[in-house]
């Protein structure tokens, strides 16, 4: 069956009502997502687009930095589920299977083997491109659910630092994720510690429904090195439904990768509705805009992204 039970699907895009950009029929058209993960199936959540029968393929750009092979794929499942959360536009028993914005495009750059696992020099040649080529494909956010744990002497030594915040200088929107290394203080991994890009957590790392074999508590927290708030902002992350590697599969998966993938799709909404902001508006919007939550504030940030509320340019309740 293609379909997950019922019973193990939450309600993420309910939580942060996705559903109130797509009554309006903002879908994150024309916006360029660059998503650097272990790749992208090819299936048909990504060849259409919401209330049209025509066929279209989203996936604009797909480069191989790990094995150098010329067509989409994915060897491990991760990066594509990480685009389905973004951007399948496939409806099925439940709204949950839908992308946050099914009508943008996808720049997929494959950075990570099928175990996860690459050399940052890879990563770093594949952000490079990124900065060179980014106009090409109309990339306006760049999502990593990467991280690593290598230590530096300084900051300003550790090479992805640099290469994240030079996307961000060229006015990309870099959303990382926190990692899953918490609940301990100053658990980010890199790059997300960059105080400049924008650092998403987990809002529910402590949900009872979270599989036995990952650990409560792992969204990366706070503080950085940095004065800004670290992370920023939160967003699901805990058994969200995706598309797999396997044809007509979905999958569950948790972790900050998954989190990172909302916040991404839902700035691709707000950049379709206002194409003119620049990375720091959408940062502030974010700020303005997040649902505050029970939970600590190095841990929350800002608060739960709220889509009604990121659109209405307006903290007010929708």
């Amino acid at each position: 069956m293609p379909l997950l039970s019922p019973d193990v699907i939450l309600k993420p895009n309910r939580a942060i009502r996705a559903k109130y950009a797509h009554r309006r029929h903002i879908y994150g058209a024309g916006v360029g997502v660059a998503v650097l993960d272990t790749g992208i199936q090819p299936r048909t959540d990504f060849f259409i687009l919401p209330g049209h029968s025509q066929t279209v393929n989203r996936i604009q750009y797909f480069q191989d930095f790990v094995n150098h092979v010329r067509q989409p794929y994915d060897d491990s499942g991760h990066g594509t589920h990480i685009c389905g959360k973004i951007a399948s536009a496939t409806l099925l028993a439940s709204d949950e299977y839908l992308g946050i914005a099914p009508a943008c495009n996808l720049i997929v750059l494959k950075t990570l083997d099928r175990n996860g696992n690459a050399p940052i020099s890879t990563f770093l040649q594949a952000l490079r491109w990124l900065r060179t080529h980014h106009h090409i494909y109309n990339v306006r956010i760049v999502n990593i659910s990467i991280g690593t744990n290598q230590s530096f002497p300084s900051f300003k030594e550790d090479p992805l630092l640099h290469e994240v915040e030079a996307l961000w200088d060229e006015g990309l929107v870099v959303c990382a994720s926190a990692g899953n290394n918490g609940p301990k203080p100053s658990s980010i991994s890199s790059p997300g510690n960059s105080c400049s890009i924008i650092t998403v957590g987990a809002s529910d790392d402590d949900s009872p429904s979270l599989q036995q074999s990952f650990h409560r508590s792992y969204s990366g927290r706070g503080p950085a090195n940095c004065a800004t708030v670290k992370p920023e902002i939160v967003a699901p992350g805990s058994q969200i439904i995706s598309c797999s590697n396997l044809p007509n599969r979905y999958a569950t998966k948790t972790g900050t990768s998954m989190s990172t993938s909302f916040v991404s799709g839902a700035i691709a909404l707000l950049l379709e509705q206002e194409p003119y902001l620049s990375n720091q508006d959408v940062k502030n919007r974010l700020c303005q805009s997040a649902r505050r939550l029970d939970l600590p504030h190095f841990q929350q940030g800002w608060g739960l992204i709220d889509i009604p509320r990121l659109l209405s340019d307006s903290s007010v309740i929708v």
